[in-house]
């Protein structure tokens, strides 16, 4: 029985969904995931949905299992060769830019030969990008389920890309095959939090839906009795629906895995054979492997290709043959007999070893081999399978080579000679593997075993895994990795042929140091690095060429960093030797940037990290480094007094952040920003995130946690908390090894605002013996290009100095905002009332200018409680205050709040001091009697 133009039963509902999900698309795109157990109708409901898409261009691509686990990059090869047909090999090449030539390791007609690979996922993400802009685009990726690490992150960065171009882009995966340990839930759990992707799961048929599918397929012969037995032996799942309507004539199978092989065994000998053959091959097979396998006669093959097509068991894709279902391909490959399974797969692995090796041919080579439980063959195909996948970036495939390799290494009486590989090379290259899949835990297993089993006459060998395990180390968040670095040292010695390793391993012990705030070690390291790599950059060798201009940035950062402003300077060399590594230039940016922001040049500052975010995007760098370079960026325009484009840069960049250390420092930095534009309410709910992608990096990314400890302090004295902000200042000491590097300083500020204000309540903690190693920072950055400024508002907090100091000082606009305003505030307490009213007037002038909303609020909130404002003012209460005020009026506690608005407890308490603080009142009665006179 024919089920293929069955009309779409039951998913009316469904279909109206994704066709509102496209109408959305529009400068932004919009991404949607369907779920659903095996044969729900997920491929059939796309296909109907894409079909009347008569102005849009799909593409398309499809996870595959290779049977021992996804075969590697097989969607993205799917949508490349779709964009290929669409647009055309040149247009293709031309909107993936520089990074072109990349895309030629997965689809060689492509050109390019592969170079440039490791860029391959950042080559992808902006060539769908691209097309994009150029077409109305749809890219459709099916079975997810059974995607690689290497294309989830692909998917993932695209379902960001998503939020900013118009694009989009349809996933669907099984949902009884994603476990609680399947890598595709984390991702899809970000991605769903972040409000990126839309979920819509497929529910199973009615009773009723299940027999009008039924007597669609069956016709009006079909018995009510005889729909309503199957109503219930399908469980609402259409596809087993259709299989028992097309049945409906003969008895209908007890269990589910007979009404998968109804369609097979109803068909000859030679047919089923040819299934068998398939089965075994996997979800696809290509017509020359299947008839390689196969082994009969060409007229033999026909027939029997033609009969399974026709029985609706097989269908044909371009040169491919795959199964109508997934689920018919699992129930006859388990039938086979062992013996039958061996000889096939072994059948398999031969004729794949004819075939172009691309990963993904070498991946089935290897399981082939596996399957036939051929422990030699196995063994050397796992390493060649590991190779290539390292070469197309197919991280997880590239790590799961390596593991099945290692188990199979003593099954073989003389694995090295088999291999060609030594043990523990390929614990090491596992382990890299590892590392680059985001699989750091596991990584540091591999590298830890790999330096266990070195041979110790092998100093060089073993000095540079020591060096990649205290990569992971520090990776991972074990440790800094320094005693595995100092190991490596002293390995090798003063032995001059080791000079070029040892400077290696000196920088990165250099880098270390100087994540630590250790920055007079990390100089002098640096500088070690550099003249013992540079006589063999002189000689022409790139690599010492690039450890030379890391070891200058390194060093030129512990210079500016830990006080002196002449380190400045050295970035100019660095840029110099820089040049010609990508990886160098963009460190150059990050760096520079950031230290030109410390000495005040935040035009220069904003300039800079422009250059280097157009440079990271036309290079393809890696999106880590060029986040930065973007949070540099946006952190300079909050200096400069460019707020609010600050924050639309970052209400940009936000659907693009995916969780980790990079991801931290530019989360740390929107943080800041929504403190200073008066968004408390949106810094609270971005404090939790900043702090998880932290966690595991301990205190070695102290520049970031430094900024975070000043935004904790600025919340804590927003709500009222001094002594809470004070015990984040002095916490945030704690990382300072030198004590005298210029992110000190805004810690000084909350430090002496606190102490001021635990006075004026009486506190203890207002002695000022707390202030003691603030006041010690202060006096060592005299001189410093910002320092008059910290040092000028640090003195006016605790009144012993003035605040026109500070306003007249270089240094963050909205730090001189504040100054103008705590200058009012004085006057006023003064009486001074026609100098407060033009200090204030000033003050909300400047900050609305800049974009410092909250600073503006409160100026002219001071205006209209002395009586000086011309006009009226609002209380600047957000719409969710006003609910909890109202709600206070009404004389709820902080938890029946919560309850009414589904928010914790705590946020309510948030919301109240906000409330209490923004209105002058000084309890919850007295705010509830200003809602009540403003309500009448």
């Amino acid at each position: 029985m024919q089920v293929g133009h069955v009309p779409l039963i039951g998913r009316t509902a469904d279909l109206a969904d994704l066709r509102d999900d496209l109408a959305a698309v529009g400068r932004s795109g919009r991404a949607v995931v369907i779920s659903g157990d095996a044969g729900m109708g997920k491929t059939r409901l796309l296909r109907e949905f894409t079909a009347a898409l008569d102005d849009w261009v799909v593409l398309r691509g499809g996870c595959v299992d290779s049977g021992s686990g996804p075969a590697p990059l097989a969607a993205i090869v799917d949508l490349l060769r779709s964009a290929q047909d669409a647009f055309g090999a040149d247009v293709v090449r031309e909107a993936a830019g520089r990074g072109a030539d990349a895309l030629g390791v997965l689809v060689p007609s492509l050109g390019g030969g592969g170079e440039g690979a490791e860029r391959l996922v950042d080559v992808v993400v902006e060539l769908m990008s691209a097309l994009a802009r150029l077409q109305r685009l749809v890219v459709v990726v099916e079975d997810l389920h059974w995607a690689d690490g290497t294309t989830l992150e692909i998917i993932a960065r695209l379902v960001r890309r998503a939020a900013a171009v118009p694009l989009f882009v349809a996933l669907t995966y099984r949902t009884d095959d994603v476990g609680r340990g399947h890598p595709l839930r984390p991702v899809l759990t970000e991605l769903e939090r972040a409000r990126l992707l839309v979920h819509r799961p497929l529910s199973r048929l009615s009773d009723s839906e299940a027999g009008a599918l039924a007597g669609a397929i069956g016709g009006d012969a079909v018995a009510g009795e005889v729909l309503r037995d199957i109503a219930a032996r399908s469980e609402g799942i259409p596809f087993y629906i259709e299989e028992l309507a097309s049945f409906s004539g003969d008895r209908l199978p007890t269990s589910l895995r007979d009404v998968l092989l109804l369609r097979y065994e109803a068909l000859d000998a030679d047919t089923r054979a040819f299934i068998r053959v398939l089965a075994t091959g996997g979800v696809s097979v290509a017509h020359g492997v299947a008839r390689e396998v196969h082994g009969g006669s060409e007229a033999a093959f026909e027939t029997a290709v033609r009969a399974a097509v026709d029985a609706q068991v097989i269908v044909v894709h371009d040169d491919d043959y795959a199964f109508r279902h997934a689920l018919m391909r699992e129930a006859v490959y388990a039938e086979l007999l062992p013996t039958e399974r061996v000889r096939l797969h072994i059948a398999y692995a031969t004729a794949l070893e004819a075939v172009d090796p691309t990963p993904r041919v070498l991946a089935d080579v290897a399981h082939h081999w596996w399957a036939a439980r051929a422990a030699d063959r196995a063994l050397a195909a796992a390493v060649n399978a590991q190779r290539a996948a390292s070469r197309a970036s197919a991280w997880s495939t590239a790590a799961e080579a390596g593991e099945r390799a290692l188990e199979l290494w003593d099954a073989v009486p003389d694995p090295i000679a088999v291999a060609g590989v030594t043990r523990v090379h390929l614990l090491r290259r596992t382990a890299a593997a590892l590392v680059s899949a985001n699989r750091h835990e596991r990584a540091l297993a591999f590298a830890r075993e790999a330096v266990a089993d070195w041979p110790e006459d092998d100093r060089a060998g073993l000095a540079s895994m020591l060096g990649e395990l205290a990569t992971v180390e520090l990776q991972s968040g074990t440790s800094d990795g320094l005693a595995s670095i100092d190991r490596a040292l002293a390995i090798l010695g003063d032995d001059p042929q080791y000079d070029l390793l040892r400077a290696d391993l000196l920088l990165s012990s250099a880098r270390v140091h100087m994540l630590n705030r250790r920055q007079r070690l990390g100089w002098d390291l640096a500088m070690a690095a550099k003249s013992t790599a540079e006589p063999f950059a002189d000689a022409g060798d790139r690599g010492a060429a690039e450890i030379v201009a890391q070891a200058l940035l390194i060093a030129a950062t512990c210079r500016t960093s830990s006080g002196d402003a002449d380190g400045v300077e050295l970035f100019e060399e660095a840029r110099r030797r820089s040049e010609g590594f990508i990886r160098a230039m963009m460190r150059f940016y990050i760096n520079y940037s950031n230290s030109l922001m410390l000495v005040g040049r935040y035009d220069d500052a904003v300039a800079l990290a422009r250059e280097g975010t157009a440079y990271g995007r036309e290079h393809f760098a890696d999106r880590g480094p060029l986040l930065m370079v973007e949070a540099n960026l946006i952190e300079a325009m909050m200096y400069a007094g460019r707020m609010r484009e600050a924050e639309q840069m970052g209400e940009q960049l936000a659907p693009l952040i995916e969780s980790g250390l990079f991801s931290a420092f530019l989360r740390e930095r929107l943080l800041c920003l929504a403190v200073w534009r008066g968004r408390l309410d949106d810094a609270e709910r971005a404090l939790d995130d900043v702090l998880d992608e932290l966690a595991p990096f301990g205190v070695y990314e102290y520049q970031t946690r430094l900024g975070l400890a000043y935004d904790l302090g600025e919340l804590a004295l927003a709500r009222g908390d001094a002594r809470r902000a004070l015990e984040h200042a002095s916490a945030a000491r704690e990382f300072a090894a030198e004590g005298n590097a210029p992110l000190d300083l805004p810690l000084a500020a909350v430090a002496a605002r606190a102490v001021a204000m635990l006075r004026a309540q009486g506190a203890g903690e207002g002695t000022g013996a707390e202030l003691a190693p603030f006041r010690a920072i202060i006096d060592r950055l005299t001189g410093w290009p910002i320092a008059a400024l910290w040092a000028a508002v640090f003195a006016a907090e605790l009144g012993e100095g003035p605040w026109s100091a500070a306003i007249d000082a270089s240094g963050p606009a909205y730090v001189r905002a504040y100054a103008m305003l705590r200058d009012g505030e004085r006057l006023v307490d003064a009486a001074e009332r026609a100098a407060a009213k033009e200090r204030l007037e000033q003050a909300a002038a400047f900050a609305e200018e800049i974009g410092a909303d909250r600073l503006a609020r409160r100026a002219h909130q001071l205006l209209a409680d002395a009586g000086l404002s011309t006009g009226a003012t609002d209380t600047a209460l957000t719409a969710r205050e006003e609910q909890v005020l109202a709600l206070v009026a009404e004389g709820l506690s902080n938890a029946q709040i919560a309850r009414r608005l589904y928010i914790s407890a705590k946020t309510v308490s948030v919301h109240v001091s906000a409330i209490l603080r923004k209105l002058g009142a000084s309890s919850r009665t007295e705010a509830a009697a200003i809602h009540a006179r403003r309500v009448a």
